[in-house]
């Protein structure tokens, strides 16, 4: 059972699509918490997308039933976390800025 930090990543900016590089891709069941931190002075958006690991996509817009946040604003010098995501293995977890201010980290648990 692996801890810890599963991906970091500061995107930069505009949406993620099947062919942005993931946050992470869980190599099996695991349970995250996932926090984005607006560097910058401005506010900003952010969206993060979990797909399942069923889709093997590689290219193309990331489907609109995968998003837990689409242009979520966040203010400037902020930061959020989402806690207690479970996802499946090889899941993969896409996130985006609108400006690219914002870093992500996401750490937890495989099961």
């Amino acid at each position: 059972m692996a801890s810890g930090i599963k991906g970091q990543l500061k995107p930069t900016a505009g949406s993620p699509d099947y062919a942005s590089t993931a946050l992470f891709t869980a190599t099996s069941t695991t349970t995250f918490i996932l926090s984005a931190c607006n560097q910058g002075a401005t506010p900003d958006t952010i969206r993060i997308a979990v797909v399942p690991g069923s889709v093997n996509n590689t290219t193309g817009t990331i489907s609109v039933d995968y998003y837990l946040e689409h242009d979520y604003p966040l203010a400037a010098n902020s930061a959020i976390e989402r806690t207690g995501i479970t996802v499946e293995a090889q899941s993969r977890v896409f996130v985006g800025s609108g400006a690219g201010n914002v870093s992500f980290s996401a750490y937890g648990i495989e099961s």
